[in-house]
Parts: C-alpha cells; sequence; structure tokens
C-alpha cells in the first residue's frame, strides 16, 4: 500500500494550479478532469476532486466509499434512512429498500409503511409475517398482527370477534362493519346498519359506529352467529334481499377452518383447544388444562427442546423466561431467575442477574454491566445466543428467518435457507416442512412455520 506523506499545491502568475501528490519517495501530478472510474494512484488523490471517495486498491480506480452513491460521474452521494434529505431515489433505497426521494425527503413508497428510520413495510395478508397492526390492515382492515414474539414480529390474524374466510376478516353479528357485504359474507341475511337509539340526536348518531345485524323478517340465534326467519304464521316467505345464496348452512359452515389455539390463549370453544392437546379446554375464554395438577411436568415431559417447561406442564418459548412477565399461569418462568442461577433457557449477566434471551444484542445495555452487548461488534466471535451474519454483525437470535433484513447484507432471509432446507444452521429450529426459524418459535402460541409443526410439542396436560 502507498505510503502518502504530502499534498503540494503550487502557483505563479503565469501557470494555473498545480496538485501534486508526493508518494513512494515521488512528486505525482493530479489529473484535474479525475471522475469515478478514473484510474488512481492513491485515495487522496481521488479526494481532492471527488468527496466522499477512495482508491480501489484491487482495481486502481477511484470509488464512492460505502454507503455512498454515485451521482453524475462526479459526485459521491451518502445514503439516507427515513425522514433525511435526498437528492436521488438511490440515495434512499441504499438502506431502505421500497422507499423513495420526494421532496428531497426520504420516503416509503405508496401502500407500504415506515417502521422507524429504516424499514419500509409492505401490505400483509391474514397469516403472513407482521411486525404491526398497521401492516395488516394495508391488506384487511379488520386484522390484527398476533405476535409470535411480543413486539417483535407476528402473523396477521382475524380478531376472534371475526371469521376467517379465503383469507380474509369478516366481522360477525354486533361487530363493526363498513358495508354489507362484509356481514352476508360471514352471516347469511345480515346487513351493516346503526344501531337504532330513539333517544340518540341525529349528531350523535352520524358518530355512531355500524354493525352486523339480521336483515328485517330475521332475528339472531342464541350462539349470535346466524340470522333465522322470524316466526311467521303465513306460509309465504319474503325473498332474501341483499344476501348471499347459499344451498345449505351446513355448507357455508364447511368453509370455515378452527384453528388451534395453545395453552394460555384465548379460545372460543374447547375444540380449539382439543386439537393442540386433547387433555385441555375452553375454560373463562383461555385454553386450560382439564386436569389442574402440578404433577403435570413430572408425569409429561414432552416440551420441543430449547423450550421452558412451566411446573403446571405448559410449554412456552424461551423468549419469555426472565423477561419480568408472568408467562407460565403458575408464574415459574420468573420465579426461577435466581441470580448467579439462571435457567438455561434464558441469558445470565456477567454480575448475574437473569434475562431474557432476547436482550442478547438487540443494541440496548440491559445488564447492569452490559454484558449482553459485550460480544457483539464485528471482528470478535458474536455470543453464543446470537445470530450471526456472514458479515460478521451480530443480532438477536429472533431476527434469523423472521421475514424482515436485518443484517446489512440480507443474510438473515436468505430465502433457499429459510423456505426450504435439508440442514438448518446451528441453534435454528427445521419445521416438518423443511423452513428453517429461530428456535424462539417454538411454544410461542402462534404457529411461526406455516405447518404448526413449532407448536406440536408445547401442552402436556395431564390425562
Amino acid at each position: 500500500m502507498e505510503v502518502l506523506t504530502a499534498l503540494c499545491l503550487s502557483c505563479d502568475t503565469t501557470q494555473s494550479l498545480h496538485r501534486y501528490v508526493y508518494a513512494a519517495g515521488a512528486q505525482r501530478p493530479i489529473p484535474s478532469d479525475l471522475k469515478v472510474n478514473s484510474e488512481c494512484k492513491s485515495s487522496l488523490q481521488c479526494l481532492l476532486f471527488i468527496p466522499n471517495s477512495h482508491c480501489d486498491w484491487d482495481e486502481r480506480v477511484c470509488r464512492c466509499q460505502p454507503y455512498y452513491i454515485l451521482y453524475n460521474d462526479t459526485t459521491c452521494l451518502p445514503a439516507s434512512l427515513l425522514g433525511f434529505g435526498c437528492s436521488v431515489d438511490s440515495q434512499c433505497t441504499l438502506k431502505v429498500p421500497n422507499s423513495q426521494c420526494l421532496d428531497g425527503i426520504c420516503q416509503c413508497k405508496p401502500d407500504f409503511i415506515p417502521l422507524r428510520r429504516d424499514k419500509c413495510l409492505p401490505p400483509a395478508k391474514v397469516d403472513d409475517y407482521c411486525l404491526n397492526d398497521q401492516q395488516c390492515r394495508l391488506s384487511d382492515r379488520y386484522t390484527l398482527c398476533k405476535y409470535i414474539i411480543p413486539r417483535i414480529y407476528g402473523k396477521c390474524k382475524c380478531p376472534l370477534s371475526h371469521t376467517t374466510k379465503d383469507n380474509k376478516c369478516l366481522p360477525n353479528l354486533e361487530n363493526q362493519c363498513f358495508q354489507d357485504i362484509d356481514c352476508q359474507l360471514a352471516t347469511n341475511d345480515s346487513v351493516c346498519r346503526q344501531r337504532a337509539n330513539s333517544l340518540a340526536s341525529d349528531k350523535d348518531r352520524e358518530k355512531e359506529s355500524s354493525v352486523c345485524m339480521c336483515r328485517e323478517g330475521f332475528e339472531m340465534t342464541d350462539d349470535k352467529l346466524h340470522c333465522k326467519p322470524l316466526p311467521t304464521t303465513t306460509s309465504a316467505s319474503a325473498a332474501p334481499i341483499n344476501s348471499i345464496d347459499s344451498d345449505d348452512s351446513d355448507a357455508d359452515e364447511s368453509a370455515f377452518t378452527i384453528e388451534p389455539v395453545s395453552l394460555g390463549k384465548g379460545c372460543k370453544n374447547s375444540l380449539e383447544c382439543q386439537i393442540r392437546d386433547p387433555f385441555s379446554a375452553c375454560i373463562g375464554g383461555i385454553c386450560e388444562c382439564i386436569a389442574k395438577t402440578p404433577s403435570c411436568s413430572a408425569a409429561n415431559r414432552g416440551c420441543h427442546n430449547d423450550t421452558y417447561q412451566c411446573r403446571n406442564g405448559q410449554c412456552i418459548s424461551w423468549y419469555f423466561v426472565c423477561d419480568k412477565h408472568n408467562n407460565c399461569d403458575d408464574g415459574s418462568d420468573e420465579d426461577g431467575c435466581l441470580k448467579h442461577n439462571c435457567p438455561k433457557e434464558a441469558f445470565q449477566c456477567d454480575d448475574g442477574t437473569c434475562l431474557s434471551r432476547g436482550s442478547v444484542c438487540n443494541g440496548k445495555w440491559e445488564c447492569p454491566d452490559g454484558s449482553d452487548e459485550a460480544r457483539c461488534y464485528k471482528g470478535i466471535p458474536c455470543d453464543d445466543k446470537a445470530f450471526r451474519c456472514k458479515n460478521g454483525q451480530c443480532l438477536p437470535q429472533y431476527a434469523f428467518c423472521n421475514a424482515v433484513s436485518d443484517c446489512i447484507d440480507g443474510s438473515d432471509e436468505n430465502e433457499t435457507i429459510c423456505e426450504k432446507s435439508e440442514v438448518c444452521p446451528k441453534g435454528m429450529f427445521q419445521c416438518e416442512n423443511k423452513r428453517c426459524r429461530s428456535s424462539v418459535v417454538l411454544c410461542s402460541g402462534v404457529d411461526g412455520c406455516g405447518d404448526d409443526s413449532d407448536e406440536n410439542k408445547c401442552e402436556v396436560c395431564c390425562k
């Protein structure tokens, strides 16, 4: 590599300005028409005419420095994050995919929403991965992001008050709606109307939300899921108005699928719970073990490896252990977080404090001594409870294959590994459908694989 010792600028009354560099003991002139991709002898030679450039030692030509983009062959513009100034789109897209330069500011493209300063989220449909509710609602106004890992990522799902059909969320009776078709796809003979309220003023009625209700001549069944004809003394019945034709109600019901629900999660009926574990039931709107006894864990040890089994037999993701919230129904995921004696599913700081493994390499000091971030820098091996990108960057383990590129080089979302692989990286989980996922999805209560195999060994209710 050349060693530069001096820069000489000389001029006289008869000659224009001359620029030289002293390199390797010799004085060398610098061409005045130097541009990006011009031949160079040193980085200083490039910098004199092209700010934010350097001399590529392999090709011996001037290039823009990392995170700068070439503009007009003579200018290297800095990459920008959302909300910062820009001149061209490529300044934005270098760091933030699906962004653009609009009115001199980096912004997300239409139909994408910003997340922090570095991401533009695309629309997400029912069962797609998501990072927040707004991302789901770009596709369906009724959907919510049901978190696999709280505040990290999840899947778009319909609320309990709605029915899932053809990847859409349809409001059930007495739930908010916007148009008749929303109600009719879920319940025949229903309409979207404001509630009748003779005491409300016209102004108040305008503010009230419309809800799904049975159309005139029909009444709601006791289970609030269907509309049935009102009793009548005549044999003639009015022709259906604004309703979806159906040969019979049983055929319509078969179009709806029942999704399995894990212990501790909200449910509508016991069948949802029993798909997961035959010895559970929907009790008070929550899936619970039928036989409540502390001996469940002794009778059954059926949890996935790298998950935590509560004393009552419930299995939870390692993410929830020592996160300062009771995720086991019996609180045992926090009771065992004793200083200098942390559960193996958690992270132990150098001073003995117990933290969730989700704290490791997340960019925030959460250990009192900062040891959760001490082994998270390029150039040193990543902490064994973190994920290492190909470029050496260290990230929380949950960043692997979570549908969002967190590694600068994108290696955390390698499609050939995430979507189908014969062998998954060490410490990661291989779904039955050959997808690779972070082990954080195991027993999270939400299907993280797409085939539910990450939730198959998470219920250990006693007989």
